[in-house]
C-alpha cells in the first residue's frame, strides 16, 4: 500500500540533524537523503528539503526525469490543493525569462560593437545599425523584466534576496538609460562619435549599458550556479 505523507511530515524530513531529506514534486514524495547534491538538506544553496518543489522546478536547469533516479516514498496528501492551472504550468515550463533576457543583453552588446566598428572603419551606416539595435533592445527589456518577475514570483517564492535586489536595480537602470539614450539620439541622428561631443555621449552611454548587462548576466549565473557549486555538479 502506498504511503501518504502529510505536509507536517514533509517539513520534519528536512535532511538536518540526521533526519531524512524528502522533497515533493507534482504530488509525489521522494527521498533524496543519499544524494550528495542534497547534503545537509540543501540543494544548490537554494532549495530546502522538506518542501513541495513543484512551483520551483520550472527554473531548474534539468527536466523532471531526474526523479526517475530517486526512490519514491509515497503521495503528498495536500498536493491536489497546490496544483497550478495548466496554462500557468505550461508557461513556467517554457522558461520564458532565460529566453527573453538574452535579447536585450545581446542587442545592447551588439549596439556597442557596431559603434566600435564604426570608429575602426569609418562606415557611417554602422551608427544607424547601432541605433536600431539599441531600439530593439529597449523594446525587449520590459518583456524580459516581466518574464523575470513571474519566474521570481512562482519559481522562487518571491523572496527578495540580495541577488534579486541587484537584478531589479540593474534592470531598472538599464531600461532608463536605454530610453534616455534613444531620446537624445533621436534628436540628432547624424552626430558621430569621432566628430561631435553628442556622438561621444551616445558612445559612452552604450558602453555603460554594456557594463550593466554584464552585471545582469553575472547575477543570473549566480542564480543557476550559486557560489560553491560548479556547473554540472
Amino acid at each position: 500500500m502506498e504511503k501518504h505523507v502529510t505536509e507536517e511530515e514533509m517539513k520534519r524530513c528536512d535532511g538536518q540533524d540526521g533526519r531524512p531529506a524528502y522533497v515533493a514534486f507534482r504530488g509525489r514524495v521522494y527521498d533524496v537523503s543519499q544524494s550528495q547534491l542534497w547534503s545537509g538538506g540543501m540543494h544548490r544553496l537554494r532549495h530546502q528539503a522538506g518542501r513541495d518543489l513543484t512551483t520551483e522546478f520550472g527554473a531548474a536547469p534539468h527536466d523532471e526525469t531526474v526523479f526517475q533516479r530517486i526512490p519514491p516514498v509515497g503521495t503528498l496528501i495536500a498536493a491536489k490543493q497546490k496544483e497550478m492551472h495548466p496554462l500557468l504550468r505550461s508557461y513556467l515550463d517554457l522558461h520564458a525569462h532565460p529566453i527573453a533576457v538574452h535579447f536585450p543583453i545581446a542587442l545592447t552588446l551588439a549596439s556597442a560593437g557596431f559603434l566600435v566598428f564604426y570608429l575602426l572603419t569609418g562606415i557611417s551606416s554602422l551608427v544607424d545599425a547601432a541605433y536600431y539595435t539599441l531600439l530593439t533592445a529597449a523594446i525587449m527589456s520590459p518583456i524580459a523584466v516581466l518574464a523575470g518577475m513571474s519566474s521570481w514570483w512562482y519559481n522562487y517564492q518571491h523572496k527578495l534576496t540580495g541577488i534579486y535586489k541587484g537584478k531589479a536595480s540593474l534592470s531598472i537602470t538599464l531600461f532608463i538609460l536605454q530610453v534616455v539614450t534613444l531620446i537624445l539620439w533621436a534628436t540628432d541622428r547624424h552626430a558621430l562619435p569621432d566628430r561631435e561631443a553628442l556622438g561621444w555621449l551616445y558612445f559612452a552611454l552604450v558602453i555603460i549599458m554594456s557594463g550593466l548587462v554584464f552585471g545582469l548576466g553575472k547575477l543570473g549565473g549566480a542564480i543557476v550556479f550559486p557560489p560553491g557549486r560548479k556547473p554540472g555538479k
